[in-house]
């Protein structure tokens, strides 16, 4: 048979053509480039919604004035995903430990370990990171921070990464962290002792470090406190030449100072102490402020005198703060003694490889959080975000709350998280400084259920959204349970409701007329509406929500 060839179809030919074009101009020039891989945890979410169920076994419940804390067993797309509708824009601070990828079997993809022969061990790694570091994107406050650790594997990658979903502007700074001294003796080049934290902001016009001070040396300089908190004195004059009276001739002016040092003005009054900025060679000096500014700062005790010999001397408070170093060497970030050894003193044992130092979490944490602030850890390992933010808040009697997820891989969080967790709460006779912290304890795993949008499924969505909306509303007390519905509150007098099915809407009502208190509600409805109608003659009492439609259109968001 002759070899027939077949006509070209130009107009497909020139459509492919222009199409291939298209994709060439829209290729990134910069950045990070990759081979996306599926990741099936990813996958199920086209078929499966996830919810959360509670193992109330492991609750732990002792103080109702401390805040519910939450660990989340299971994998931590999925949780990120319940949390994109309960903590959207809440959570302050994310501090993640993620896998290093250092090829040793130390992190799987898709149930198979990633290992060094693995060609697309790279594009595996910043796939998975992507996907999650998107979902915790979302739930960071406007002034809120992310802390990546991570070491020299895919530090690089992950730099880009972090440039391109958080944005070059909001990089606040790489930390390297000494967390190894003796380094590892079989190095063939470089025997590496440190790590790093790649620290970025939500947003870097809003965002700020807290004025305290991490390095005990300096920690220890505050030597006084009052109800502002730590602070030492320091001498009110500029000694050194470029604060001469000649070169600052406003900083130049008379502080008065009562005969028992008690009062200090810039106002003359006779009797008084009349004080310059003069050095004991009898230098004219400058005072650190202008005399204006001295008069605003004057309160409360700022400046205090000394009668030093014949001398007057102004000193005034120099509140606890610290220039911080992007080197961070002391010896308690060393992971051996204060990650393995204290992780293996609470346990008992030791079942888990490199756990980060306390003090390393603690130290970013006194940095980036405020006293009431939610931290998130989706990489929750041993617990050591968990055990740092009771232990701050123990410190300094914050109400911080942490949410930590991690999945059961090797019993890790039955084993290791939830039990330390609950050592630094119960406390331990050999840590007696680093626990017994009272607080509370929630503990969650991850489940499904179907995500086509039948009306059966929708029903089960709401049957499975309790632990969900109690989340988001931080309502956990049940305070009544009837046909087709519950009412939560909590410590603060705020009310949750939820109406399961129509059964339980006039009992509602009837129960919250009794609280008469506004009330959060959420309702079954198979739409977006709220079903006002059914509420108008208690419209004041109820805050109405439709669910599960708030819930399926952040799904549909995030699983498009």
């Amino acid at each position: 048979m002759p070899n027939i060839q077949q006509p070209i179809n130009l107009q497909k030919e020139n459509e492919d053509l222009k199409s291939e074009i298209k994709k060439l101009k829209s290729r990134k020039r910069y950045g990070l480039v990759w081979e996306h891989k599926t990741e099936q945890v990813a996958e199920l979410c086209k078929t499966k919604l996830p919810v959360l169920t509670e193992d109330r076994d492991k609750e732990i419940k002792n103080d109702t004035n401390k805040p519910v804390n939450i660990l989340i067993e299971g994998d931590n797309y999925h949780a990120l995903s319940v949390l994109n509708y309960t903590h959207k824009n809440k959570v302050d601070v994310i501090y993640i430990d993620p896998p290093y990828n250092t090829g040793a079997k130390d992190w799987k993809y898709n149930n198979d370990y990633v290992d060094r022969e693995d060609t697309f061990r790279h594009s595996k790694w910043i796939s998975f990171m992507q996907k999650r570091l998107l979902l915790a994107k979302g739930l960071l406050s406007k002034n809120g921070f992310i802390i990546c650790a991570i070491d020299a594997n895919e530090l690089c990658s992950l730099g880009l990464l972090l440039d391109e979903i958080f944005q070059e502007k909001n990089r606040v700074g790489l930390v390297t962290v000494l967390h190894n001294p003796k380094g590892r003796n079989q190095a063939r080049f470089f025997s590496e002792n440190s790590e790093f934290m790649i620290v970025y902001a939500r947003d870097i016009n809003f965002s700020n470090f807290n004025e305290v001070a991490i390095s005990e040396d300096v920690q220890s300089s505050f030597d006084q406190s009052d109800e502002n908190g730590k602070f030492r004195y320091e001498p009110f004059m500029r000694a050194r030449t470029v604060w001469s009276r000649e070169n600052r001739p406003k900083n130049w002016y008379p502080i008065y100072v009562s005969k028992d040092l008690i009062t200090i003005t810039s106002e003359k009054h006779s009797g008084y102490y009349e004080v310059y900025p003069i050095t004991n060679n009898g230098k004219e000096m400058a005072w650190k402020n202008v005399k204006e500014t001295f008069d605003q700062l004057n309160t409360d005790g700022y400046f205090s005198a000394i009668k030093e010999g014949a001398k007057i001397r102004i000193y005034h408070k120099y509140r606890e703060q610290q220039v911080l170093k992007n080197v961070w060497l002391e010896q308690k970030y060393q992971s051996e003694f204060h990650g393995t050894n204290i992780l293996k003193g609470i346990l008992g044992k030791n079942i888990f490889d490199y756990p980060k130092s306390l003090y390393l979490v603690l130290d970013i944490l006194k940095l980036t959080t405020k006293s009431d602030s939610t931290v998130l850890d989706f990489f929750a390992g041993s617990g050591t975000t968990g055990h740092a933010v009771m232990l701050l808040n123990k410190e300094d009697g914050g109400n911080r709350k942490f949410i930590v997820c991690t999945n059961n891989e090797n019993g890790i969080c039955e084993d290791v998280t939830y039990p330390r967790l609950k050592k630094v709460i119960d406390g331990h006779k050999d840590y007696s400084k680093i626990t017994k912290i009272p607080t509370n304890l929630k503990y969650y795993k991850t489940d499904f259920v179907d995500a086509e949008q039948t009306d059966r499924n929708k029903k089960k969505l709401v049957d499975k959204s309790t632990e969900i909306l109690c989340l988001k509303e931080d309502c956990f007390e049940q305070v009544k349970t009837g046909q087709g519905f519950k009412i939560f509150k909590d410590n603060r007098g705020k009310y949750l409701g939820v109406i399961y099915d129509d059964s339980g809407i006039e009992l509602f009502k009837k129960e919250i007329q009794k609280l008469d208190k506004k009330i959060i509600t959420y309702i079954f409805s198979l739409d977006d509406s709220a079903r006002e109608e059914e509420f108008e003659d208690i419209k004041k009492l109820v805050d109405l929500k439709p669910i599960p439609a708030v819930i399926l259109n952040v799904y549909k968001q995030i699983f498009k």
